[in-house]
């Protein structure tokens, strides 16, 4: 007996031609592996859109075999530039999750920081000018508890020692001594903040291009924190800031996705949830395992191997 066809959601964030990039250690997948895997999913997959995919968890349509759906998180320049038009080529529809500060006021996410200076300097060299900064600001990171099992699970991809500084950088510091000394260390080793920022991102134009290519665009908040460690009135204002933005700016969609940034379950809470509903959003994802609506959810591990799970 044939088991029911599946959706698989695939996440993705740096693609590019890694060896011939200024930061070639970035953990990514290489530009030509993504175009091979384009042209190689349709062989595997029924690939999916927004509205095949949510008809199909609804119970309203009956694909013949699995489904693919294809998201990218953080509003890269290469989604555009060299992402899209692949997609396009295919006849595929991508999702892409946008961080509005980065687009409209020109800033790099901290945790994008974090990742380049990471690909950029030796680790241990890295970790202690980091924490020597956050000291330096009158913090003592040694005071806060930082729990392995924890790190392993919510990044599964790095060795323990880099999970452990992940998680103490991305949910364990106080958000704005964070930020100060990751900024001064960016400041000294990476330059010019805004300059890298118009670098690393898409703009609001090319966005609606993405959008008249058939792309679909979704919120993955307006600063990238994590959703679960804000006060009530710090997540009213990061995610009306960030659906504000987005209908300012985009094309009308029937459709707004949301992305929650770093996925886990440990990221998000029922209280999140419940305001992107009330806000306009119809459906979010995240990256952890297991099962969505009436219908069984299988994850695929293309692009960073992380996986997703959607919400309606």
């Amino acid at each position: 007996m044939n088991n029911p066809p599946e959706l698989y959601i695939a996440t993705y964030h740096y693609v590019r031609d890694l060896p011939n990039t200024r930061f070639p250690n970035i953990k990514g997948m290489l530009l030509d592996d993504f175009r091979r895997q384009a042209r190689e999913l349709p062989d595997l997959f029924e690939m999916a859109t927004v509205s095949s995919a949510l008809e199909f968890l609804s119970g309203s349509y009956k694909p013949r075999r699995n489904l693919c759906l294809m998201t990218f998180d953080d509003g890269l320049k290469e989604h555009y530039a060299e992402v899209t038009p692949i997609l396009a080529e295919e006849g595929m529809q991508g999702i892409f999750f946008l961080i509005t500060s980065c687009l409209e006021e020109h800033v790099v996410a901290p945790v994008h920081m974090n990742h380049f200076l990471m690909a950029s300097m030796d680790f241990d060299k890295y970790r202690v000018t980091f924490l020597d900064t956050v000291r330096s600001l009158g913090f003592d990171e040694s005071s806060q508890m930082v729990d392995s099992a924890v790190s392993r699970h919510t990044y599964p991809l790095d060795t323990l020692e880099v999970a452990r500084f992940k998680l103490l950088f991305n949910f364990v510091l106080p958000p704005a001594t964070r930020d100060l000394a990751v900024k001064k260390v960016f400041a000294e080793y990476l330059g010019d903040e805004s300059e890298f920022s118009r670098e690393l991102y898409l703009s609001w134009e090319q966005a609606r291009e993405m959008q008249s290519a058939g792309m679909a665009i979704g919120g993955h908040t307006h600063d990238h924190r994590p959703l679960s460690t804000l006060t009530d009135r710090e997540l009213n204002q990061d995610l009306a800031r960030c659906w504000q933005l987005i209908q300012k700016n985009l094309d009308p969609q029937k459709y707004w996705p949301f992305s929650y940034p770093y996925g886990k379950a440990n990221s998000f809470s029922g209280k999140v949830i419940d305001l992107l509903r009330r806000l306009g959003f119809h459906f979010s994802l995240c990256t952890e395992k297991g099962l969505t609506g009436r219908r069984p959810v299988r994850h695929s591990e293309t692009g960073l191997q992380r996986y997703r799970r959607c919400r309606l």
